[in-house]
């Protein structure tokens, strides 16, 4: 370039690529410098669109080479490499039994072939078996494997063909990526479409389908050198049309342009979706929720077999209780039932019906102002077989239906939160696997606890402890219980439940629950003796029905002064919180005991007529690894029509 490489000297310069393309107008905005010379940003000027046309096909075939790099995919959310070789077997062995869509993918990232996972044969040394209705693509390529919430690539060096089959090893590593803040919706094919005019050629008039939807987006089908798409290309107007019937209008910006995870082939193109109203917007969510979640309800009309359902699961008999312990809850869980249905952004509780009642439930609330319990999970152990209804897709359907309306109706939620016993198979594998992978990170914290019930009765003794009174806490000794929970406690946990100066009273989110019918409340006890407060006892509270073991009306001890407090006056304290929830007519309340690692001495909680309920855990993850969550609810509920990879071999001595 015979002019000053520099901004703005010059003004404007012919850029010459090649000869299939005429020069190009523009001009220099930035040089930086690097160590292999200056790197040039040139913003391109009033281009033609057959010049435009012309200058991505050439990008096409230098990326084609290998000598040019897309530069406009997004980068993912959350990205990982699984080398434990026993956890990619059974992600792999998941993935194949799912049937998750995969394709044949060049180095260079071309699309070579559709995949379809055909099964597993852990006898060979190529167990991995795939069908093409394409021809079988030859090595070096990768394998990706797209799952509901993630994409998973694998390296092949070798191959072997059996029939119509191909056969590949299971590789050493296993790559993950989430690019996508949320699971998008798959339309069936000629079922929605975007049109819109080219803001910038408004003679391309553009009709495609759409690919996936989200509740904030949608991706689409696009040919990059007829349309002429690029990320940040905003369009004023543009409609989806849903199988002729629906219509929804929007604004939109053009997220990103390429061919990634796209089993097709061909390009695609995602794009923002800007509502013009909150009732467009309401719309289209409550659109998004039908296409993700078809076979399940979250309406309120389901309690009596919910609580039918919860029997038959062997819900009731959990830690040595019986049905008869939880028939003073029924009412109570029938009007919860249909208060929270009015009250999505405080939690739902979401079911799978079916001709013979519900086959699956599982339910949450938002107990804490940005944290949101899940809890309740059953199904039907008498499964009975139909079209889209495999045991695990049960599970899978309650579990994305819920945590996707808590993503939507919750926008508060930062934590998810579960109470997890030690010895419930599915629990630990769905809800404690995850959060345990991200605690060393600071993004999940596990606190081992074990909760004791009590359900009051008439005539309970009452333990004689006269060196202290007891009494509700003054300011000053909530403000002491702050400090010393402060120091004493891992910051998520103080955040997740609420124990932070500005939110200890539960004040703003106890007014939601109120607005709402329900009663949510915390207050603090105390216990005093001649030095002053010694232990103190958090004491929370929800109307009958909302947790049937009652572990949202919970006591927790939170001693004030260092040292060994008296048994005899931990049992006083755990009976004077009998009495707080006597006067607000409670019978049955639970008491956390969060010892160092949840099996500490319990006597005095024994001596105060509770019953231990065994050994649980307290799991407090990040919202935003939800799908993570997710796609190991995927994993562990997948069909078992196929073996399990075998194990590595051994290395050599």
């Amino acid at each position: 370039m015979d002019s000053p490489c520099e901004p703005g000297v010059g003004s404007r310069h012919l850029l010459e690529l090649h000869a299939d393309v005429e020069p190009i107008l523009g001009e220099i905005v930035d040089v930086v410098p690097s160590p292999s010379g200056p790197v040039v940003d040139y913003a391109v000027k009033e281009l033609p669109l057959q010049a435009v046309r012309e200058l991505l096909s050439l990008i096409d075939r230098l990326r084609a080479r290998g000598l040019a790099v897309q530069n406009d995919v997004v980068r993912p959310r959350e990205h990982e490499v699984i080398a434990d070789p026993r956890r990619l077997r059974e992600v792999l062995r998941a993935l194949m039994a799912n049937r998750c869509p995969a394709r044949a993918v060049s180095p260079h990232g071309r699309t070579l072939t559709k995949l379809i996972p055909a099964d597993i044969a852990p006898d060979q040394a190529l167990p991995l078996e795939w069908q093409t209705d394409d021809v079988l693509p030859e090595p070096p390529f990768f394998i990706e494997i797209v799952s509901h919430f993630s994409v998973f690539r694998f390296a092949v060096a070798r191959t072997e063909t059996r029939g119509d089959r191909m056969a590949v090893p299971v590789p050493l590593e296993l790559e993950r990526a989430r690019n996508r803040a949320w699971v998008r919706a798959r339309p069936r094919e000629g079922e929605g479409f975007i049109t819109f005019v080219h803001p910038r050629w408004p003679e391309l008039r553009i009709r495609r389908p759409l690919s996936d939807i989200s509740f904030d987006g949608v991706a689409f089908d696009t040919k990059r050198l007829t349309d002429v798409l690029y990320p940040g290309l905003t369009i004023k107007d543009l409609s989806i049309q849903w199988r002729d019937r629906e219509r929804f209008d929007f604004r939109g910006v053009i997220r990103h342009v390429g061919n990634t995870s796209n089993l097709s082939g061909e390009d695609i193109a995602g794009i923002l979706l800007v509502p013009h109203s909150e009732d467009d917007a309401a719309r289209w969510r409550d659109h998004v929720i039908r296409l993700l979640s078809p076979n399940t309800r979250a309406d309120g009309r389901f309690a009596e077999q919910v609580w039918e359902l919860l029997d038959r699961a062997g819900y009731f008999g959990l830690s040595g209780m019986s049905q008869s312990d939880f028939l003073s809850q029924k009412a109570g869980f029938g009007k919860f039932c249909r208060r929270i249905a009015r009250a999505p952004d405080l939690g739902s509780q979401v079911v799978r019906p079916s001709a013979r009642g519900v086959e699956g439930s599982v339910s949450a609330v938002r107990p804490y102002e940005r944290s949101t319990f899940f809890y309740q999970t059953a199904r039907h152990p008498n499964h009975v077989a139909t079209p889209g209804s495999a045991r695990g897709q049960i599970l899978r359907d309650i579990h994305l239906d819920i945590m996707t309306r808590t993503y939507r109706d919750s926008p508060n939620t930062e934590w998810l939160m579960a109470m997890v016993q030690e010895s419930a198979r599915f629990p630990r594998l769905a809800y404690y696997d995850i959060p345990r992978r991200y605690v060393d990170t600071g993004r999940a914290y596990i606190l081992p606890i074990r909760p004791l019930k009590k359900i009051a009765a008439p005539g309970d003794r009452r333990t004689v402890y006269p060196e202290a009174t007891f009494d509700t806490a003054t300011d000053e000794e909530r403000k002491m219980v702050c400090e010393v929970l402060a120091r004493t406690k891992n910051p998520i946990y103080l955040e997740a439940l609420d124990f932070v100066p500005d939110r200890f009273d539960l004040a703003q989110i106890g007014e939601e629950w109120r607005d709402a019918g329900i009663l949510r409340k915390r207050d603090v006890l105390v216990a005093r003796t001649a030095e002053g407060p010694v232990v103190a006892a958090i004491v929370e509270l929800v109307d009958e029905g909302v947790h049937l073991f009652s572990l949202l009306d919970a006591v927790r001890i939170v001693p004030l002064r260092e040292g060994v407090l008296p048994k005899e006056l931990l049992t006083k304290l755990l009976e004077f919180a009998g009495e707080f929830y006597e006067a607000h007519r409670k019978t049955t309340f639970t008491y956390h005991f969060e010892g160092s690692d949840g099996r500490s001495d319990i006597g005095h909680a024994l001596d105060a007529g509770f019953q231990d309920m065994g050994n649980a855990f307290l799991i407090l993850l990040r919202w935003e690894l939800v799908p993570e969550m997710l796609e190991q609810i995927y994993q562990v509920a997948a069909p078992r029509d196929i073996p399990a990879l075998p194990p590595p071999l051994p290395a050599p001595p």
